[in-house]
């Protein structure tokens, strides 16, 4: 069943690429900036410890963090493990400005990836995954000048974001040491309407619609050295750095006449073509390093900090914007798996917490916007003694606050994905 699976995998990528990506996790008024709220890189797992993996991993997931863990345990004794990992998120958030307050609720597929083996030094790996999300919709309604009632309803719309497809290859060079590289195409298109119509219900709509699509590559590289300090205990480190990438594409504007009778807004004529030209854009350089103290298959205590360096953004008309600074996080978190040799249920469950803090890119009337959020999750094994597992996460924060003209979100994302694992090949032994 798995083998069927992973030869399938590749063309299911090909077909949710373009569509399940494109869609959000919920309304975010913050995703109208730059390219997109940034969906962050980590998996299932690694969001319920916080966000953290970059010093540390195992058999049971893709590492989707650093690079150079993809080879961690894909090779045991005589067993080859390749391991395929899908994952959802969604989040439900109750955003709130001084004066109003509204729910929202969103999920997305977040990850596609699968890692092999290709010597017991050598793993590859191919992903799929969003780098930014658009998903934002506001109504503002203005006075008609030179009249006592009449108002224009103003319906703000932006949807879509940046997917990325990654190549990675992980290396274990000598006793400890890890490296790896991971190359990326980056691709998407994002959508920003603006539909405006007299009254509160009008049937007559114009819509201005900008439409860009960018496209370009980006490099990672990552390491990570694991240290004995004890029979039991080791110590870990880890770092990457994201190169910063360029991204080039096209901006199409269009205006439209659309009527609505009650079944919902359709075309009048065809679309007018107002502009249509070469733009580009950045994705800007990050790095990550972390630390962990692990006694293997038992407990993982872990501490990261990691930096985006958002204020080299370029937008597509070629400046920075004065919204969009550096960005930092600070995460933590642990792990347990009570007994891994136990023959009990429960004794084979990956239980984990975690915290993180940061300050968001976003600098809004000159405040900026930080997010703080405590996790939790699970992993389930999928049947006794399987190697495959059902990963859970929530979180619980805040970002934002509702002073000088700010806007709050309280919200909760959830996580769910599988991570299963098949055997290679098992090299044969001769007596």
């Amino acid at each position: 069943m798995l083998n069927k699976i992973f030869g399938l995998s590749g063309l299911f990528i090909l077909l949710v690429s373009t569509q399940v990506f494109s869609q959000g996790q919920g309304n975010s008024p913050y995703s109208v900036f730059g390219l997109g709220e940034p969906a962050g890189m980590t998996n299932i797992p690694q969001d319920a410890m916080g966000g953290t993996g970059v010093s540390f991993g195992n058999t049971f997931y893709v590492n989707l963090l650093n690079p150079a863990l993809l080879v961690k345990n894909r090779s045991v004794g005589i067993y080859k493990y390749v391991a395929f990992n899908v994952g959802l998120k969604g989040r439900s958030s109750t955003i709130s400005s001084a004066t109003n307050t509204q729910q929202d609720l969103g999920m997305n597929l977040n990850h596609i990836a699968m890692a092999f083996p290709i010597t017991p030094n050598w793993a590859s790996g191919i992903s799929l995954q969003p780098v930014t999300i658009v998903d934002h919709i506001a109504v503002q309604q203005r006075a008609v000048t030179g009249t006592s009632n009449d108002v224009v309803t103003y319906e703000l719309e932006s949807n879509g974001g940046l997917t990325r497809i990654a190549w990675t290859n992980s290396f274990k060079i000598g006793t400890g040491l890890y490296l790896g590289l991971e190359t990326s195409y980056n691709f998407g298109t994002t959508f920003r309407d603006t539909t405006s119509s007299l009254g509160t219900g009008g049937t007559t709509l114009l819509r201005n619609t900008d439409r860009t699509s960018l496209k370009g590559y980006s490099l990672k590289t990552g390491f990570a050295y694991q240290k004995k300090i004890s029979d039991d205990w080791q110590v870990n480190i880890g770092g990457t750095y994201e190169f910063n990438s360029k991204l080039k594409g096209e901006k199409l504007r269009t205006f439209s006449t659309l009527a609505d009778i009650g079944n919902g807004p359709v075309l009048v004529r065809i679309p007018d073509t107002l502009s249509i030209g070469n733009v580009n854009s950045t994705l800007p350089s990050n790095y990550r390093i972390g630390v962990s103290l692990e006694s293997p298959y038992k407990w993982i205590f872990a501490a990261e900090y990691a930096v985006h360096k958002w204020s080299n953004f370029r937008g597509t008309d070629g400046r920075a914007s004065s919204a969009m600074q550096d960005s930092q996080e600070f995460n933590t978190g642990i792990e347990l798996l009570p007994n891994s040799t136990s023959t009990k249920y429960f004794n084979q469950v990956f239980y984990r917490v975690g915290f993180r803090t940061a300050q968001t890119p976003y600098v809004i009337n000159g405040i900026r916007v930080n997010d703080r959020s405590v996790s939790l999750g699970l992993s389930l094994p999928l049947g006794f003694r399987n190697p495959s597992y059902l990963d859970t996460s929530v979180s619980f924060g805040r970002r934002g606050s509702i002073e000088n003209g700010l806007i709050q979100e309280n919200y909760i994302k959830f996580g769910v994905s599988t991570s299963l694992l098949s055997t290679w090949f098992i090299q044969p032994r001769i007596d």
